[in-house]
């Protein structure tokens, strides 16, 4: 394996590990490390890398290391729950020599570059970046883009690994992917630093990236703009205009109706087929969610609209608010989309809930903010009897085991939050056929992939008696397996 150094984009430096790498010097000029293997040399050459990026990462003192921390125990929770999924499925057996678990496992390739970002008042701050191809077997690559301040290169393989599994639940055509960019904790952007941010992130993939390759759509702290400007420099430096290459864009830029709306839909549209079958009447229960971004304000607003629930408690990373005959959600969503989420708690006509939200008194916990949410130190606090995963990975696999031990409903996230990527594969149907569907057809058809996923995957847990969970790796892993198989060594 080979990292390569570069500044004006030229090598300047690097660690000799494996002469089969591919070495890959980025002609566009773009300063930052460049990192790419091929899997059968990843070992190594990923632990050599990871540990010197660790080390340096941790200079930034303890608040990184806790990153750090948290992000492996994510990565070995998936991994986790990958190999013994693949030991229940017997893969070993089935296709003897195969090593299938470790070709799911280890990504397809991982790449790392130093983002250098000028400020409006001339600074620079220094990024790191990261996009993570896990898996192709079934298709292009399909994953967002996160900017926070806990991103890390294990968390990113996690939800890359995450995505390969959700694609295959839900049945599209697609291989896992993710990408994320770290940025200091606090810090607020001006539009044209995030403009500028957007840019360099597609100069530093440009020809990694394509509808036939990769194609990203906005996560955590990105959105219809950045994926406006990303596709519009994707496009001057092929000198197309392929409105494919990303999804989530703005309706103007070949964007798809219901797409904005549809993860947190998609988590609503899963509860009620989880009722249905459950023969639980949704009308008149409480909801409290954790997280108002994208896919908290949009599952409040769809329950609040239409299934008669009572939004109790909502919450963000500054705060938690609740009223006992439910918020007024419309005018939530606008209060904070023109106050920011920072004034989330001044919300009029609401009561500071000064508990932890996993304590709040509901029928349904959603848990709509970031991974690892919920972890052993805090499962005891939960008091709703059913969780809905509207984030990825929001428990800890040990406080997973123990919501099953206190006998709680998990409505899993590998489905749940699946609603984001199948409207984003109908934006990508749309725009490689030129075509344009309503958003009642979007939201239509969307309702139909949610209800079959769901109940299949319950017919799984029937069979294997398991959880939802468990019969979602089960299913994914056993149809990306076969892919494998039929694709044959690669």
């Amino acid at each position: 394996m080979v990292v390569i150094l570069k500044q004006n984009g030229l090598p300047h430096g690097g660690l000799n590990f494996d002469a089969k790498l591919r070495r890959k010097v980025n002609p566009l000029g773009m300063e930052g490390i460049c990192l790419t293997f091929f899997p059968d040399t990843f070992n190594t050459a990923f632990h050599t890398y990871n540990l010197l990026h660790k080390r340096a990462e941790a200079k930034e003192g303890t608040a990184m290391q806790e990153n750090l921390k948290a992000g492996k125990q994510f990565l070995d929770s998936v991994n986790t729950m990958l190999r013994q999924t693949a030991s229940d499925l017997k893969l070993d057996e089935r296709y003897p020599g195969h090593q299938l678990v470790e070709r799911i496992i280890i990504p397809d390739r991982i790449i790392s570059f130093r983002i250098s970002l000028q400020r409006d008042n001339g600074s620079i701050d220094v990024l790191t970046a990261y996009r993570v191809q896990n898996n192709n077997f079934r298709g292009p690559y399909k994953g967002g883009i996160r900017w926070h301040h806990h991103v890390d290169l294990d968390e990113v393989r996690a939800l890359a690994a995450l995505m390969t599994i959700k694609c295959a639940v839900v049945g599209l055509p697609l291989g896992g992917a993710k990408g994320g960019v770290l940025v200091p904790e606090g810090r607020q952007y001006s539009a044209s630093e995030r403009e500028r941010l957007s840019r360099k992130y597609v100069e530093g993939l440009v020809y990694d990236l394509g509808p036939k390759k990769d194609i990203p759509a906005p996560d955590v702290n990105t959105n219809a703009q950045v994926m406006a400007w990303m596709a519009d420099h994707y496009g001057k430096f092929t000198g197309e205009s392929i409105t494919a290459a990303f999804t989530g864009k703005p309706l103007s830029m070949g964007g798809s109706q219901g797409r904005t709306e549809a993860t947190g839909s998609g988590v609503i549209m899963t509860l009620e087929r989880h009722a249905h079958h459950k023969h639980i009447e949704l009308a008149g229960k409480t909801l409290a969610i954790q997280g108002f971004g994208n896919v908290g304000s949009h599952a409040a607003l769809k329950a609040h609209n239409d299934t008669g629930m009572k939004v109790t408690h909502v919450s963000n990373e500054f705060g938690c608010i609740h009223h006992a005959e439910g918020l007024n959600i419309p005018e939530l969503v606008k209060y904070v989309a023109l106050n920011g989420q920072q004034k989330l708690s001044a919300f009029p006509d609401a009561q500071v809930f000064e508990g932890d939200i996993l304590s709040a008194d509901a029928d349904v916990l959603c848990l709509a903010a970031l991974e690892n949410a919920v972890t052993a130190q805090n499962v005891d606090l939960i008091k709703a009897p059913i969780i809905l995963e509207g984030a990825n990975g929001p428990l800890t696999a040990e406080a997973d085991a123990m919501a099953v031990k206190a006998g709680l409903d998990i409505v899993p996230d590998i489905l749940a939050n699946a609603g984001g990527v199948t409207v984003s594969y109908f934006e990508m149907v749309q725009n490689e056929n030129q075509d344009r569907w309503t958003r009642d057809y979007v939201l239509e058809r969307l309702r139909g992939v949610m209800n079959k996923a769901y109940d299949d995957l319950r017919e799984a847990a029937r069979k294997h008696d398991c959880s939802l969970r468990r019969a979602a790796f089960l299913l994914a892993v056993d149809e990306i397996a076969a892919a494998c198989d039929l694709r044959g060594a690669q």
